[in-house]
């Protein structure tokens, strides 16, 4: 049991440090530099004529060019499945015998790294700390708090 945790323990790192390094990738379009012209062409012709109502923020590829609107679309998606990961790692970690009580315990942690992260970006240049950020980061979780159950129900 206990090397399983650390498996777990450092997939977490693993995961933060994957985090860290997209996040460096899209800040890259900040500076009109293309990590991946693919990706940002793609997104192109799949939102060409969407606007995004985010928070207070109106996002297009009109209003922010091809760029501007992939490395919106990156960083939300990088939200969502990073805290995805995580409740799945956190969830493993967990010793509460009861489901609820675990679940309520991930919620809470993950909940907790959310508003950290956001925190966090009010102080970095080009970045911005955004309440719904949060919310899509604790969807991420309910998303992998759902795929779970279903598969531990599938498993029975």
């Amino acid at each position: 049991m206990h090397v399983s945790r650390t498996i777990v323990l450092v997939s977490i790192q693993c995961w933060l440090g994957m985090g860290l390094v997209l996040s460096c990738i899209a800040t890259l379009t900040l500076f009109d530099q293309e990590p991946a012209p693919l990706i940002v062409k793609g997104i192109a012709q799949v939102f060409r004529s969407t606007e995004l109502h985010y928070g207070s923020l109106t996002v297009s590829l009109l209003n922010n060019g091809d760029n501007g609107f992939a490395h919106f679309v990156i960083r939300k998606l990088g939200h969502f499945f990073v805290y995805s990961f995580l409740t799945i790692f956190l969830f493993q970690l967990g010793k509460a015998s009861d489901s609820f009580l675990r679940i309520l315990m991930v919620l809470l942690m993950v909940g907790i790294i959310a508003v950290t992260d956001e925190f966090v970006q009010a102080f970095l240049p080009n970045r911005t700390a955004l309440i719904t950020d949060v919310f899509v980061d604790l969807t991420g979780c309910l998303h992998s708090i759902f795929l779970m159950k279903i598969w531990y129900l599938c498993r029975l």
